[in-house]
């Protein structure tokens, strides 16, 4: 969790145009920063989302990831995964920097542990959707900020990329 946290430590929100919500902003880092800090990183698909209301009030969605691959950690065959927001009946909850997750859709996820619940760490830019030989991170709107300090020698920025060549920067990782 505490991962979780400083990943989202470098979340800024841009500022809001009239009528309209704050987007998420996010500062530039690599895929293999995000693949050190996470517990284990899994490509799999969504066997299925369901949305509950917290306690304190505050709405998620538990997704349950069918693992094909393990690239880091050696997770379950199927992982229980909690990101924030989701949709009850008669009411939603959306949370800029959190990804989304569809039944069916192909995933690469870079993943912290909390206990036996696992969270997307680095929020959007933890979660690539896999298309074909492509992984897209899923930032929705989010804007990404430059690096204050360059990229180590090597890395990459977390972007679009082909699977193959994300699979090998997250399984070199150190």
């Amino acid at each position: 969790m505490r991962r979780v946290l400083a990943f989202a430590a470098l979340i800024v929100l841009a500022s809001a145009a009239p009528g309209r919500a704050a987007a998420a902003t996010f500062v530039a880092t690599s895929v293999e920063e995000v693949a050190r800090t996470s517990d284990a990183v899994v490509r799999g698909r969504v066997a299925r989302t369901a949305a509950r209301a917290t306690r304190d009030g505050r709405i998620v969605t538990e997704v349950e990831i069918a693992v094909r691959d393990a690239w880091k950690g050696a997770p379950a065959a199927t992982v229980r995964v909690v990101v924030p927001g989701g949709r009850l009946p008669g009411v939603a909850m959306r949370v800029d920097a959190a990804p989304s997750f569809a039944p069916g859709e192909e995933v690469v996820v870079f993943l912290s542990r909390g206990g036996e619940i696992w969270y997307v760490n680095g929020l959007a830019l933890g979660k690539f959707r896999v298309d074909g030989a492509s992984a897209r991170p899923a930032l929705g709107g989010a804007a990404v900020l430059p690096r204050p300090v360059p990229l180590a020698a090597g890395e990459r920025q977390v972007g679009p990329m082909p699977v193959a060549e994300l699979e090998r920067r997250v399984r070199a990782a150190r």
